[in-house]
C-alpha cells in the first residue's frame, strides 16, 4: 500500500526535486534517481528471495515535523492544518531530527570530520543483510494513515543492505522468523576474531564529533536544504537541556548517562530516536527526571508494550526490540551487548558509545543506529569498553530456532506464538568482577565493597566494613576497621595495598574526602554507587539466606565478624546484593573462601598508604611496574605466583620463624642452583604443553594456562550449572570438556615436576622445613601426600573418553544413558538417510548417486546426464557442480531436521554431565587447592632466590634477626655496603653506604641527614626501607652485611605535593602525614622523613622539625632518619645522644666553585645545602645565581644574629634568677665560654 502511494507520487511529479517530498523520497523504479544509502553504487541490492517480514531489525525514522513544513503537499489546507493541530503537540514532545544535523529544518550543518565537511553522497555500510520494512496500515483510519505515510522516510522503504562478507552467519530475519534450514553449530571463527582483536587495538577516537565520517549519510543534497526558525529554536533549547543535565548528579556518578547527553547533543539528531530517549522526555523507571536528586541513572522508563506511545513507536518496538528495552529499562547505565544470531547488536545510545571507541561501522541507516560484531569477539570488545570504565550487559538467545518453533508447535490453542526467540541476561561484565581467561591479567581482579557507620559516642569517628573479593580465584577478605577524622588513612592503605580495580559503596554513605580521594586515584578505580543496601538487622537475614539457599553452611570466620561488626555485616550483605545483580553471587558462595585480616594485629608489618607510593613498592612515580621494587623481584612463571609476590610485598612478615623459613629455602635454592634452574626449566615446559593442548582459536596468553587459582574456580563453578544455559555457535559444553580433561593432565604434570626436581634423596637431605611442605614429601619417601592427587586426577580422567573420531571428548559408555540413548537415536536416523538413498537409487534406476556435504548436509549428488524426469517428485535442487547436481528429496529434509534436532538434545544432554564431573571435582577441592599453593609458593621463592643469586650489581646477603635480648633491648639496624636495588640496576658504578641506627658505629636510633640538594639524601632513606621490607618478605639484601631487629610499621613523609581534589594544601598534606608517624609508630617503627617544613615559612618549618625530631628521639624511641636542609635543627641537637649527625659527602672547587657528589654517607655535618650550585646545574642565569648567593649570605648573617641575641637573651635570663653575688661569680665562671661568645656575636 505504502509502495503503491510512493509510485503515484513519482509518476505526478515526474523528476521535480524542488518537493520536500521528492527530495525525501527518491523515485521508485528510477534508476537514476534510485536511493544510494546503504550502497556504494545506485544498482539497488537484489532482495532475498527468501525474504519475509524481519521483526527483528525495523528501520524506519519517524519524522514527523519536517514533512509537515513542506508547502507544496497536494492535501487540501482544511486537513493539513487538522493534522498540524493533532500532531505538532506530540512533535514537541518527540522531538526528532534530521539526518543532517538541525531538528525540522530544511538547512542543516554537516557533520565535520577533523575540520572537514562530511560527504553527503552515500553511505558504505558493511555487515549483514537488514531489510527496511513498513508498518502495516490495514488498521489505521484514513488521516492516520495520511499521517504515518508522512512521517515515514520513503527512501529507505524498500531497500536492503548487504553487511561484510565476512558476516556468514544467519540473517536477524532467518533467525527471528524464518528458522528453516538453520545450521545451529557454527565452528569457531580463528580468523575472523584475530582480525577484531587487531582492530580495536587501533586509535580510539577522542569525542564524538569525530565520528562524522563513519556516519550514516543523508541522501539529501545541501543546496536543496531550507533555512527555518522553528528548527534552531528547538536545537537552542536542547543545548541548554543538556547543559543542565550536565550538571546533575547523574552526569557525575554515572559515566554512561554523561556519555548519554553528551551523544545527544553531538550526534543524536542525525538519528530518529524513540520519544523516550529524547533529553526533554528521559526519565528513570519511576518516572523521575534527571534533576530530581532522587533519579536513578541506572533504569530508564519505557512505555508498555500495549501502550499508545508504543504503538506510534512501532518500529521501535518490534518484537525482539521489546525484549530489548525490556532488559534496557533496568540497566541503562550499562552497554546492552544484544545477541542476534551469530552477532552481538548494539543499539541507540549503545551504538553511538561503542562506535566511538571501537571504531565499528554502522550497520543502518540514520533511522536507527545500530552497530554489531562477531560472537568470537565478544570478549575482545568487551574487555575494551570495561577498561574504559563502562560496564557491559551480555544479553543471550536462550533457545535455538528449532526450539521455537517446537515450542510454538506444542503451545495450546489459543496461546499468542512467540515471533522472537527467547533472550535473557547472561553476563555482566565490570572491571572487578572479570571472569573470562581472555579478559584477565595475571594480577588480582579485585572488587571492594565500603561500608562507613559512623558512631554516636564520637564525632567524626567511624566504623568501616570492607570486603574484597576476587571472583576469579574465590578470595573474600573480610576487615574491619575504626577510623578518627578526616583523613581515613587505613582505609587508603588498604586500598593502596589490595588495588581494587572496582569500589561498591552506598551513594550518601561514604564521607567525601574519601570519595575524593578514591576519584583521584591513577589509574582509575571503577566507582559502582549501588543503592541495594540493607541495614544491619536485615542484612543479617540476607547473609544467612544466601547461603541457605544453596545448601552452603556459613563460614566460622562470616558467622563471628557479622555479629561482632554491623559495618562490615552491612558491607558483606551489599557484595552479595552486587553480585548477584551481576549473577556471580552463586559462584562466590559455592567457591569462596573467606578470611578475616586484622590490622589492628600485628601478623604483618604494616607499610601505610604514603610508604608505598614513596619506596614505590609496587610501581613507580611514572606509574611502570618495572622500575618499581615489585618489578625488580618479579621473576615469577604462574599468574598465581605473580600475584602472590605483590602480597608478600605489601603484607611482609613480622614473625621471626616464619621469615627464616622462608630464607631458609631462598638459600637451598641457591645452594642448589641447578634445581632452582631445573624447577624453572620445568615449569616453562608445562605452560608450552598446556598452551598447544588448548584451542588453536584461544588468545589466552601462555602464562594463564599455568593459573592453578583461576583453573580451579572456574572448574568448581560448574556445579552451578546442570543445563544448557545460552546459546553459541561455537561447541561451548565440548570446550568445557576438553578444559577438564587438560586441567588434570596439567595437574599430573606439576605433580611430576615435584617428584623430578625435589623427590631425589640428596636433595632432600638439607631440605628445609617449609620446601618440604610445600613439595608433600616425607623423609622416609620420595612419595608424599601430593602423590596420592594421581589418584584423583586419573579417577576424573576416566569419566570421559574419545568418540570414535577420536576428536572430541564425551561421557564414557553407560555413565550417562540420556546421552547413550540419543546417540543410539542419532545413529538410527544416520542409518534411514542410507536407506532413502537406496530407495532413490531404485527409483531413478542408477546406482551412481550418493550423499555429498556440501552447501548442505546429506544432499544427494547424482550426474547432470540423468533425465529430470527420474528425479523424485518432491526433488528440490539445492546446489550443483561441473557434471553434477545436489539435491534434497522432502524425506531427506524431514530426516535432517530430525537428526539436527537430536543432536542439538544430545548436546544439550551433556550439560548434566559435566555438572556431576564438576562436583566430583569440588569434592576434592582441598587436594587441588594445596598444589595450588604449592606452586605459587615455589614459584615466588625460586624468583626471590634467582634475585638473591645476581651479584652482577653488587652483593646479596642473608639478614640476621636478632631478638631485643640481644641488643639490650633496643631496637637495632645495621646495612654495610647497602644499595638501592632498583636504582643499582639502573646506573652503573652505583656507591654503596653503611647505614647504622643503634648500632655500634651509631649508638644512637635516630640519625639526623643534611647534604647536598642532589647528593643522594632521599635515596638512602628509601633504600633503607626496601632492606628491611626485603629481608622480612624472606628475601636476601642488596648489602654485604644485614643485621636488625623485626620492624613492625614503616612510615614515610617525602617530598612536597598538595591535593587541590581534597583541598589541602603542600604543608597540611605534610603535617597530616607527620601526624600519623606520631600517632600510629611505636618504638619497634621504623621512619623516614625528608625535609619536614618546607610548605611554609623558615622559622615555622624549623620549630615544627624540631618538636618532631625531639617527640620521635626522645618519646616513641624508633630507628628513624631526619633529613633536612635546616642547619638550626643540627645546631640544636649537637649535644643530643639520641640524634647523631650524618651527611652527603660532596667534593667543592674552590676556584670554579663547582661541586661533585661522592654520594657516601658519612658522619658529621654539611656546612652548607649548595643549593646555588644546584641553580647552575639546572641552568639558571649566572645574573640571578650570583643576586641570589648576596641575598643568602645576608640572610645567613641576619639568621645567626637572631640566633645569637635569643642565646644572648636566655643568657641574661639565666643570670637574673641567681639570688645573690657569689651564685652569679660562679655562674660566669661556668659559663665563660658562651658568655664570651655572646658578647662577640653583639659587637
Amino acid at each position: 500500500m505504502e509502495k503503491k502511494s510512493r509510485q503515484n507520487q513519482s509518476s505526478q511529479k515526474g523528476d521535480r526535486q524542488s518537493s520536500i517530498l521528492s527530495f525525501f523520497s527518491p523515485k521508485v523504479g528510477s534508476k537514476k534517481e534510485s536511493s544510494n544509502i546503504g550502497q556504494n553504487t545506485s544498482t539497488p541490492v537484489p532482495k532475498n528471495k527468501n525474504s519475509r517480514l524481519d521483526d527483528e531489525l525495523m528501520s524506519e525514522d519517524r519524522d514527523i515535523e519536517r514533512e509537515l513544513l513542506n508547502s507544496e503537499l497536494s492535501f487540501s489546507e482544511k486537513k493539513l492544518d487538522s493534522l498540524q493541530r493533532d500532531s505538532f503537540r506530540r512533535i514537541r514532545d518527540l522531538e526528532m531530527f534530521s539526518a543532517d544535523g538541525n531538528a525540522t529544518t530544511c538547512e542543516t550543518t554537516p557533520c565535520k570530520t577533523n575540520g572537514q565537511k562530511s560527504d553527503n553522497s552515500g553511505v558504505e555500510t558493511t555487515g549483514r543483510r537488514i531489510r527496511k520494512i513498513c508498518d502495516s496500515d490495514e488498521e489505521l483510519g484514513s488521516e492516520e494513515i495520511l499521517s504515518r505515510r508522512i512521517k515515514r522516510r520513503l527512501n529507505s522503504d524498500d531497500e536492503s543492505e548487504e553487511r561484510n562478507s565476512s558476516r556468514s552467519g544467519p540473517t536477524a530475519s532467518q533467525l527471528d522468523g524464518d528458522i528453516s534450514g538453520f545450521g545451529y553449530d557454527i565452528g569457531y571463527d580463528e580468523a575472523l576474531e584475530a582480525e577484531v582483536a587487531a582492530k580495536i587495538e587501533q586509535k580510539i577516537p577522542s569525542d564524538f564529533s569525530d565520528l562524522g565520517s563513519s556516519l550514516p549519510k543523508s541522501s539529501r543534497k545541501e543546496s536543496e536544504i531550507k533555512f527555518h526558525e522553528a528548527g534552531n529554536s528547538v536545537i537552542n533549547e536542547e543545548e541548554e537541556l543538556g547543559k543542565e543535565l550536565l550538571g546533575t548528579a547523574a552526569a557525575q556518578s554515572s559515566l554512561l548517562f554523561r556519555d548519554y547527553v553528551e551523544a545527544m547533543l553531538q550526534i543524536g539528531r542525525n538519528f530518529s530516536l524513540p520519544s523516550w530517549v529524547q533529553l526533554r522526555n528521559i526519565r528513570d523507571s519511576k518516572g523521575t527526571r534527571p534533576q530530581d536528586p532522587c533519579y536513578d541513572p541506572s533504569t530508564i522508563w519505557v512505555p508498555s508494550p500495549n501502550s499508545r506511545e508504543a504503538k506510534e513507536e512501532r518500529m521501535h518496538f518490534t518484537p525482539a526490540m521489546e525484549q530489548y528495552w525490556e532488559l534496557k529499562k533496568e540497566h541503562f547505565d550499562k552497554l546492552l551487548f544484544f545477541k542476534m544470531g551469530k552477532f552481538y547488536e548494539l543499539f541507540y545510545i549503545d551504538a553511538f558509545i561503542c562506535q566511538k571507541h571501537c571504531d565499528l561501522r554502522w550497520t543502518s541507516s540514520d533511522s536507527k543506529p545500530h552497530v554489531g560484531f562477531p560472537e568470537t569477539a565478544l570478549h575482545a570488545y568487551a574487555n575494551k569498553l570495561v577498561e574504559l570504565g563502562y560496564r557491559v550487559v551480555v544479553v543471550e538467545q536462550m533457545e535455538t530456532p528449532k526450539e521455537l518453533e517446537e515450542r510454538n508447535r506444542s503451545a495450546s490453542r489459543g496461546v499468542k506464538k512467540d515471533k522472537a526467540i527467547k533472550r535473557s541476561v547472561n553476563e555482566v561484565f565490570t572491571n572487578g568482577t572479570l571472569v573470562r581467561p581472555d579478559m584477565l591479567s595475571d594480577m588480582a581482579s579485585v572488587l571492594m565493597t565500603l561500608y562507613f557507620s559512623k558512631k554516636e559516642s564520637e564525632e567524626l569517628a567511624y566504623e568501616i566494613g570492607v570486603v574484597c573479593v576476587d571472583i576469579t580465584t574465590g578470595k573474600a577478605e573480610l576487615i574491619n576497621i575504626e577510623e578518627k577524622g578526616d583523613q581515613f588513612l587505613q582505609v587508603r592503605t588498604i586500598v593502596c595495598q589490595v588495588q581494587p580495580k572496582e569500589i561498591a559503596y552506598l551513594p550518601g554513605n561514604m564521607p567525601l574526602s574519601i570519595l575524593r580521594y578514591l576519584s583521584s586515584i591513577v589509574p582509575s578505580i571503577q566507582l559502582t554507587n549501588f543503592r541495594n543496601f540493607v541495614d544491619s538487622v536485615l542484612a543479617i537475614n540476607d547473609i544467612l539466606e544466601t547461603f541457605e539457599k544453596l545448601q552452603v553452611p556459613v563460614p566460622e570466620v562470616v558467622n563471628r565478624l557479622c555479629n561482632k561488626s554491623e559495618a562490615l555485616c552491612c558491607a558483606l550483605s551489599g557484595t552479595f546484593r552486587y553480585l548477584s545483580t551481576i549473577l556471580l553471587c552463586d559462584r562466590l558462595i559455592m567457591t569462596g573462601i573467606f578470611t578475616e585480616y586484622d590490622p589492628s594485629v600485628s601478623k604483618h608489618l604494616m607499610v601505610n598508604v604514603g610508604a608505598i607510593k614513596d619506596l614505590e613498592l609496587l610501581q613507580s612515580q611514572h606509574g611502570d611496574e618495572k622500575n618499581s621494587l615489585f618489578g625488580f623481584l618479579k621473576h615469577t612463571i604462574t599468574p598465581g605466583g605473580t600475584r602472590l609476590l605483590k602480597r608478600w610485598i605489601t603484607y611482609p612478615l613480622v614473625n621471626t620463624d616464619r621469615i627464616n623459613e622462608r630464607l631458609d629455602s631462598v638459600k637451598w635454592f641457591m645452594d642448589n642452583s641447578e634445581k632452582l634452574y631445573e624447577f624453572r626449566d620445568e615449569l616453562r615446559a608445562i605452560e608450552k604443553m598446556a598452551s598447544s593442548a588448548s584451542s588453536k582459536g584461544s588468545r589466552k596468553k601462555y602464562s594463564q594456562h599455568l593459573d592453578f587459582e583461576r583453573l580451579i574456580n572456574r572448574i568448581t563453578s560448574g556445579v552451578l550449572q546442570n543445563k544448557r544455559g545460552a546459546v553459541y555457535f561455537s561447541n561451548v559444553v565440548q570446550r568445557r570438556f576438553d578444559e577438564f580433561v587438560n586441567s588434570m593432565n596439567l595437574f599430573d604434570s606439576v605433580l611430576q615436576c615435584i617428584i623430578r626436581v625435589f623427590g631425589d634423596e640428596n636433595s632432600r637431605k638439607d631440605m628445609p622445613k617449609l620446601l618440604v611442605a610445600l613439595t608433600g614429601i616425607r623423609d622416609d619417601s620420595s612419595e608424599g601426600f601430593l602423590q596420592n592427587t594421581f589418584a584423583t586426577t586419573e579417577r576424573l580422567r576416566s569419566l570421559v573418553t574419545l568418540d570414535s573420531n577420536g576428536k572430541d571428548w564425551i561421557p564414557v559408555p553407560g555413565n550417562c544413558k540420556e546421552y547413550d540413548d540419543l546417540l543410539d537415536s542419532i545413529n538410527k536416523t544416520k542409518l534411514c538417510f542410507d536407506d532413502e538413498l537406496k530407495r532413490i537409487s531404485k527409483q531413478m534406476n542408477t546406482t551412481a548417486i550418493s550423499f555429498a556435504n556440501c552447501k548442505y548436509r546429506y544432499e544427494v549428488e547424482c550426474p547432470e546426464s540423468i533425465p529430470k524426469s527420474r528425479f523424485p517428485d518432491s526433488a528440490e535442487i539445492t546446489s550443483s557442480k561441473k557434471g553434477y547436481v545436489r539435491f534434497h528429496t522432502e524425506e531427506i529434509k524431514q530426516l535432517l531436521y530430525d537428526l539436527e534436532y537430536k543432536e542439538e538434545q544430545l548436546q544439550k544432554s551433556l550439560f548434566p554431565y559435566l555438572h556431576l564431573m564438576c562436583k566430583e571435582f569440588h569434592s576434592e577441592l582441598s587436594s587441588f587447592m594445596a598444589i595450588s599453593d604449592s606452586i605459587s609458593q615455589l614459584d615466588v621463592l625460586s624468583s626471590l632466590a634467582l634475585v638473591s643469586i645476581d651479584t652482577s650489581d653488587g652483593p646479596f646477603c642473608k639478614p640476621v634477626f636478632l631478638s631485643k635480648d640481644e641488643t639490650n633491648g633496643l631496637p637495632m639496624l645495621e646495612l654495610k655496603e647497602s644499595r638501592h636495588p632498583v636504582v643499582a640496576k639502573l646506573k652503573t658504578n652505583y656507591i654503596p653506604n653503611d647505614i647504622v641506627l643503634n648500632g655500634g658505629s651509631s649508638p644512637a636510633p635516630c640519625s639526623l641527614v643534611t647534604g647536598p640538594n642532589m647528593g643522594g639524601k632521599s635515596t638512602i632513606l628509601r633504600q633503607t626501607c626496601i632492606s628491611v621490607i626485603m629481608a622480612q618478605i624472606g628475601c636476601y639484601v642488596p648489602a654485604s652485611e644485614c643485621r636488625l631487629t623485626v620492624v613492625d610499621k614503616i612510615f614515610t613523609r617525602i617530598g612536597a605535593y598538595d591535593l587541590i581534589i581534597e583541598g589541602k594544601s603542600t604543608f597540611l598534606v605534610e603535617l597530616e602525614e607527620t601526624a600519623d608517624i606520631l600517632n600510629h609508630s611505636s618504638e619497634d617503627s621504623l621512619v623516614i622523613i625528608d625535609e619536614l617544613g618546607r610548605g611554609t615559612s623558615t622559622f615555622d618549618g624549623t620549630a615544627i622539625s624540631i618538636a618532631t625530631l625531639e617527640y620521635i628521639s626522645r618519646i616513641i624511641k624508633c630507628r628513624c632518619l631526619f633529613s633536612t636542609h635546616l642547619h638550626l635543627l643540627c645546631d640544636e641537637f649537637s649535644n643530643d645522644t639520641k640524634v647523631l649527625p650524618f651527611h652527603m659527602d660532596l667534593k667543592l672547587n674552590n676556584e670554579t666553585k663547582s661541586i661533585t657528589f661522592l654520594y657516601k654517607f658519612i658522619s658529621g655535618i654539611c656546612p652548607k645545602s649548595y643549593g646555588m650550585n644546584v641553580a647552575q646545574l639546572a641552568g639558571i642565569p649566572q645574573e640571578v645565581i650570583d643576586n641570589s648567593v648576596a641575598l643568602a649570605s645576608d640572610v645567613e648573617s641576619s639568621t645567626l644574629l637572631l640566633r645569637n641575641i635569643s642565646e644572648t637573651k636566655k643568657l641574661l635570663m639565666d643570670v637574673l634568677i641567681q639570688d645573690d653575688f657569689s651564685k652569679i661569680q660562679e655562674f660566669f665562671k661556668n659559663n665563660k665560654d658562651s658568655v664570651l661568645s655572646c658578647l662577640e656575636s653583639l659587637s
